[in-house]
């Protein structure tokens, strides 16, 4: 057994910083020394550890060296037959899965209210897909994903699926029946793939709610620059047994760059040995007491439950949209990670001293003083409970869609993804019916200033139809 708490990677990067090497090779910064300017001091710095693939450095494409004892410790970490390193975030771990998995021949569950890359994905394999509804908390409106019922319905009713893709734990943080789910479709011979972009700190503490992994999926990705000390676009991915990982490999070749970040790979193994560290720390514990303390200290109503310590979910004040509010809390100079109609989302750190704890809570206070918190009827998109769908391809050509006023465009079928950013869940996807509730909540969306990772027109009032023939 390696000791989880080592770094090989990271380490062999600063020994060869140490040794002031000549760089005659890329990248072309030259360990940090091409740089200038305003930022020269951080560059530097950073920069004499984002190395390539020279001699003892290993290829993260064919692991045999210190790439693959990082990979190694991670799998012993996380429990897993094996973890593979992503230097573009989960969302070439959720490609890689799909193309690994998804037949376009046979239907797929998908949980519906899936991150944007796993439609990715569908729409490149062409699969056949089997969308099913979340269940949405009927106080918060908020989804607490694929509730055993509904799943039993799906795979009562798809029998010649295969593959089940959920998504665990929501972004809001809620897990809902995760572990029933998995382990109903494993009982039923269904592989598992799950998004876990959000969870790569549930395992370390018992108190967080329960990971995919431990439930039991087959393929698990998790953003570890999401919730643990990691650089952006690191991510994990896991798999549940090693002939799996000879299935993933090949399409990772496929995603991954051919010159992936060392940086990101060396965060990647640091976050590891400090989760593994930190477990023992009780962070869920904590960060529940702060929940506590929080929620006693502001207005009624303010504070929102949801069964992830790491997320705080808090209303907006009466008079004000989410968005709107987020905006109030950055002249407190608290910046979230998410706002919509009615809340904001605040992202925890997996530790956090007390000092910042009460740093937090007292900007908090003073934002919410003298606030009126009133809980509203949640507007949020319904989804049909399961329904059978061919995932289109969102770039059709150009003489197959016409623009169409949003107002008028009820009954219409979209040619484009809608997706509203964060949180990167597609409120319409191409070849789905526009129905009037979804389009209410986009209105209001567009109206109140929420962001959309679509074209122009869309923030004009106008969607892409396809055309009737």
């Amino acid at each position: 057994m390696m000791n989880t708490k080592s770094t090989p990677l990271l380490d062999h990067l600063v020994q060869h910083a140490n040794i002031d090497p000549i760089s005659l090779h890329v990248p072309g910064h030259k360990n940090g020394k091409l740089t200038q300017g305003t930022y020269q001091a951080y560059y530097e710095t950073i920069m004499r550890l984002d190395q390539t693939e020279l001699p003892g450095f290993d290829d993260l494409h064919a692991p045999t060296g210190v790439i693959q004892q990082a990979e190694k410790l991670t799998a012993e970490h996380y429990q897993t037959g094996a973890s593979m390193f992503l230097v573009g975030g989960s969302t070439i771990g959720n490609l890689a899965m799909l193309s690994a998995f998804c037949r376009p021949s046979v239907p797929v569950i998908v949980q519906r209210d899936v991150h944007q890359s796993i439609i990715h994905g569908l729409e490149m394999i062409g699969v056949d897909v089997v969308f099913v509804s979340p269940t949405f908390d009927e106080q918060t409106g908020l989804s607490k994903g694929v509730s055993l019922q509904t799943l039993t319905a799906a795979i009562d009713a798809y029998k010649e699926a295969e593959v089940v893709v959920l998504s665990s734990p929501s972004y809001f943080g809620n897990v809902g029946e995760i572990e029933h789910v998995v382990q109903y479709a494993k009982k039923n011979n269904k592989r598992v793939l799950v998004d876990e972009a959000h969870g790569a700190h549930l395992h370390s503490d018992e108190q967080f709610p329960v990971s995919s992994l431990k439930a039991g999926a087959d393929v698990v990705v998790q953003s570890a620059h999401k919730t643990l000390p990691a650089l952006t676009m690191g991510a994990y991915l896991h798999v549940r047994n090693q002939d799996d990982e000879q299935k993933i490999r090949p399409w990772l070749r496929r995603f991954q760059s051919s010159s992936p970040s060392y940086l990101i790979m060396a965060s990647l193994d640091a976050a590891r040995a400090y989760v593994a560290k930190v477990g023992s720390k009780e962070p869920a514990r904590r960060l529940w007491t702060f929940h506590d303390e929080l929620k006693a200290s502001l207005p009624k109503d303010t504070y929102v439950p949801n069964e992830d310590p790491l997320k705080l979910v808090l209303r907006a004040p009466e008079q004000v949209t989410g968005l709107q509010w987020e905006k109030v809390l950055q002249k407190q100079q608290i910046y979230v990670e998410l706002s919509d109609h009615d809340y904001v989302l605040l992202f925890l750190p997996l530790q956090m001293e007390a000092e910042e704890a009460m740093d937090l809570k007292t900007r908090l206070i003073h934002a919410y003083a003298d606030q009126r918190v009133k809980i509203k009827k949640r507007q949020f998109p319904y989804y049909p409970t399961y329904t059978r769908a061919t995932i289109e391809k969102a770039f059709l050509v150009e003489h197959d869609v016409e623009l169409c006023s949003m107002k008028a465009s009820v009954g219409e079928i979209i040619a484009e993804n809608i997706v509203p950013y964060p949180p990167g869940i597609p409120l319409f996807i191409a070849g789905e019916t526009i129905d009037a509730k979804r389009l209410r909540y986009l209105l209001e969306w567009v109206s109140q200033g929420g962001k959309l990772q679509n074209e122009e027109h869309v923030r004009n009032g106008q969607v892409l139809v396809r055309k009737l023939r």
